[in-house]
């Protein structure tokens, strides 16, 4: 298939100052009115949030945790030393950046907060730039952009610290970058920063890839250039991470980087789990989904399928893969959200043959948009937003922290959610308990230590973030501590109440 390099700026500038006709007029007044209001309330959330655990579960604990690991001169703890218990798939970039604004503020929660507050204003920024210089109407780029925060999974990409934004803006800018500009630096710069979306998230791949099938069919010169400097660059990067980690990068991320894909019959779960989740946490994308199919229909019909269509298609493929393993999810889809936005962007913004079809076209879009933005601001952020506007009435009051009055940096304890003892200024006996059940596998001495520490009652407080009854369902087999831990728990300690969401567990009183 021949594939043809399309301009960025082919009459983008003429279709966004002619006039619209009055319909389109009203119907992008409209949507600037609810993009308005999607960021509005955006924004209202992340002010209130930025100190709680709204958008934030365990796993976001085992970032907070890290980042305490950097900041003590720890970057990959070992998988078991000491009596705790390390492993996570998470690459290094993040953690630092997180360490690194830590140390400004002094507060682990609050600071990957600001971290994905900033990743996700840029990248919001970032799309609306690239649409319209595809030629996209600015309310239609603008409105498409919002539509990401209606999306469960958007929403919490910008709250959340689990920080799938930032490998996400890094491939969109390297992608932006190719498509932009043929000159040298920019192949190389776009070689970079998909290097560095590797180091900040392993299954960061579908910008380099698609860019490599893009320059394969539309210019081989360039593709040399930039396979070479990503190999370079991202070859040597995780070089160095494995030397300053004394290995335990590669040990880590590398060693468990497929702990939960279980054989073969895994990736029958990628393709039901897409759509499942799709429908689910991201029903704006999945109503998009049609007409980015659309478009790269017309554009494959016309021998000129741009590199954002590719990317789309790449990153499908690279989802489908991701989601075999169990041990990830609905996080994964923002890259597939962002993307969907902006191939219709650029599909809104192509030339047509007819300027009434066109007008046409871009109604019937607006509209559309129109109607998902405003059911997910009113769905999804509406319901948020008027309990932070009641919080602010009430004098926003600090978020309280778990076993507040009730432990303190010295008391023993396991928590199911490394932010419990992070928030009380203690190293988690546990970082990631979905990868202690996989250390179990390989090392089952390792946890048969946890399980004696069980057993003996050494632990004040074991801290759950789901019951620990019954024992032998899916949550515990398979992913997380394993059955030996929670046999050892319901045997030794019994469930002694809430504590702001999670479930407390002491030692029982007849052993």
């Amino acid at each position: 298939m021949d594939i043809k390099l399309r301009s960025q700026e082919r009459g983008g500038s003429r279709r966004l100052l002619a006039p619209p006709s009055s319909a389109l007029g009203t119907l992008e007044l409209a949507l600037t009115l609810v993009s308005t209001a999607i960021f509005l309330a955006w924004v209202l959330l992340s002010a209130v949030h930025v100190d709680d655990r709204y958008q934030v579960d365990h796993v976001g604990g085992a970032r907070m945790a890290l980042a305490r690991y950097f900041n003590s001169g720890v970057l990959y703890p070992p998988l078991f030393e000491n009596g705790t218990y390390g492993g996570t798939r998470f690459m290094p970039l993040p953690i630092a950046l997180h360490g690194g604004l830590a140390r400004i503020s002094g507060e682990y929660l609050a600071a990957g907060k600001v971290l994905s507050y900033a990743v996700m204003i840029l990248l919001l920024v970032v799309m609306v730039v690239v649409m319209v210089r595809m030629g996209c109407r600015l309310p239609i780029a603008v409105a498409l952009a919002a539509l990401v925060l209606t999306t469960h999974t958007g929403l919490a990409a910008g709250m959340d610290l689990r920080a799938d934004g930032l490998p996400l803006l890094l491939q969109i800018l390297a992608v932006a970058l190719v498509a932009g500009s043929v000159s040298p630096g920019s192949t190389v710069g776009a070689a970079a920063l998909s290097a560095l979306a590797l180091l900040s998230k392993s299954s960061a791949v579908w910008a380099p890839l698609a860019i490599a099938v893009w320059l394969l069919v539309t210019n081989r010169r360039r593709l040399g250039w930039f396979l070479v400097a990503y190999a370079a660059l991202a070859g040597g990067l995780l070089a160095f991470f494995g030397a300053v980690t004394d290995g335990r990068f590669f040990e880590n991320v590398f060693g468990l980087s497929t702990a939960g894909v279980q054989g073969p019959a895994s990736l029958l779960r990628g393709p039901y789990l897409l759509m499942h989740l799709l429908v689910e946490q991201a029903l704006g994308a999945w109503a998009l989904l049609p007409i980015a199919a659309v478009g790269l229909w017309l554009a494959r019909a016309e021998r000129r399928v741009s590199l954002w269509q590719v990317s789309l298609v790449c990153c499908l493929g690279v989802l489908v893969v991701v989601l075999s393993d169990v041990g990830t999810g609905w996080n994964q889809l923002v890259d597939l959200v962002v993307l969907t936005a902006l191939v219709v962007g650029e599909l809104a913004g192509g030339s047509w043959p007819d300027a009434a079809l066109r007008r046409a076209l871009t109604s019937v879009l607006a509209l559309l948009l129109l109607w998902l933005n405003l059911t997910g601001l009113v769905v999804s952020l509406a319901p948020d937003a008027r309990e932070a506007l009641g919080q602010l009435r009430a004098g926003h009051p600090a978020a309280p922290r778990p076993l507040a009055g009730r432990a303190t940096s010295s008391t023993a304890l396991l928590s199911e959610d490394p932010y419990v003892p992070v928030a009380l200024g203690q190293t988690p006996t546990v970082l990631d308990p979905f990868m202690l059940l996989r250390i179990g596998r390989d090392d089952p001495a390792a946890v048969q230590q946890l399980v004696r520490r069980i057993n003996d009652r050494e632990f004040r407080f074991v801290v759950l973030v789901e019951p620990l009854e019954p024992t032998d369902r899916e949550w515990w087999r398979q992913l997380h501590f394993g059955s030996d831990v929670v046999e050892a728990l319901a045997s030794s300690y019994t469930y002694t109440g809430r504590d702001h969401g999670y479930y407390v567990y002491e030692p029982r009183p007849d052993r």
